[in-house]
């Protein structure tokens, strides 16, 4: 009898053991994500006429099919986006720019708080406010939209413009 009981103790010792261990596998399991971090980095993106993008940062970080860069500056034709971070998809090549977003082109400046960029249809967004200088004119406004090929920009709501004599 106590042959028995010691055996039916042994067994239960072995399965909280056992369940354990498995529990400790599962999470093991879900830590397996790979995270890769390079240090000052250029990323070029070809479209359909070659060279469209180039995005240089001092550190991106890579997980899955999101890239984070930070202090990025992206480049096309005459355009410089430039910002604190750039989160992006690497799929779909849409990211969100966050942090003292600034757009300079011929004749252009747009500053703003944060703002979002599709690298495929050539399109960067934002709802912050924002200041625009444009030639001689300064415009105060809220949310824009630029398209850069061929290049417009839109200001959603336009609070001041100002004219340098």
């Amino acid at each position: 009898m106590i042959k028995g009981i010691l055996l039916i103790l042994a067994f239960l010792l072995f399965s909280l053991i056992s369940e354990s261990y498995v529990r400790s596998l599962e999470k093991l399991k879900g830590e397996r994500e790979v995270k890769s971090e390079l240090r000052e980095v250029e990323i070029q993106l070809y479209g359909k006429k070659g060279l469209e993008w180039k995005i240089r940062g001092t550190t991106l970080t890579y997980v899955s099919s999101h890239v984070v860069v930070k202090n990025p500056v992206i480049r096309t034709e005459n355009y410089t986006i430039t910002s604190e971070r750039l989160y992006m998809d690497r799929n779909s090549r849409r990211g969100r720019l966050e942090g003292k977003v600034e757009i300079r082109g011929p004749n252009l400046y747009l500053r703003t708080l944060n703002a979002y960029v599709d690298l495929v249809k050539n399109v960067a967004w934002g709802y912050e406010r924002l200041i625009l200088r444009k030639d001689s004119n300064v415009i105060r406004g809220r949310g824009f939209k630029i398209f850069f090929k061929p290049f417009k920009v839109h200001i959603n709501e336009v609070e001041s413009i100002h004219t340098a004599p």
